[in-house]
């Protein structure tokens, strides 16, 4: 698995990474060129050429300081109110993008990347689907998969390409034979 995720993510050496954003517990990054995209609704966003999405443990450093990660208490929203009650009115749901600390936490760093961009300096992954990207001025971008089940765990792709999704799950990359 190791050597698979390392040759399919080895073109990210050189590009930008730039944003993140988050869909309920879907954290999602951008590397590349930015490229200007139209939703169904018809608001303009941008996405990067590559775009990794995460479902598991993950963390962001530099140098030796965790700057954010999958276990800061800001996946919760601030204050539960009408937005953020489940269906049934009552606890807790995913709140939409920008409702939490966390949320606050990506955005200011990636406006920090508009200013200085961090660049891909090397890609290493484990045969566990575990994977760190390094990036320029000591920043880590670290996936650790911390669960034994069958699910996914992340998966990469090229925003506008032909090349299928790779994923990777609990029971090695989808669609390929270890």
């Amino acid at each position: 698995m190791k050597k698979q995720i390392e040759k399919t993510l080895q073109c990210w050496i050189g590009q930008s990474f730039w944003g993140s954003g988050r869909v309920a517990n879907l954290l999602t990054f951008q590397f590349g060129p930015r490229q200007e995209r139209i939703s169904r609704y018809g608001i303009s966003y941008k996405m990067g050429t590559y775009a990794l999405h995460v479902q598991c443990a993950w963390r962001l450093t530099k140098a030796q300081r965790i700057l954010a990660a999958s276990g800061d208490p800001g996946w919760e929203p601030k204050e539960v109110n009408e937005e953020t009650r489940n269906d049934e009115g009552e606890g807790y749901s995913w709140p939409k993008t920008g409702g939490t600390g966390l949320d606050e936490q990506l955005v200011s760093f990636s406006r920090q990347g508009e200013h200085t961009p961090l660049f891909v300096q090397a890609i290493q992954a484990d045969d566990l689907g575990g994977l760190t990207i390094e990036l320029r001025s000591q920043h880590l971008l670290t996936v650790f998969p911390n669960d034994s089940f069958d699910e996914e765990y992340w998966r990469c792709f090229q925003v506008e390409g032909d090349l299928p999704h790779f994923v990777v799950t609990g029971q090695g990359i989808e669609g390929q034979e270890e």
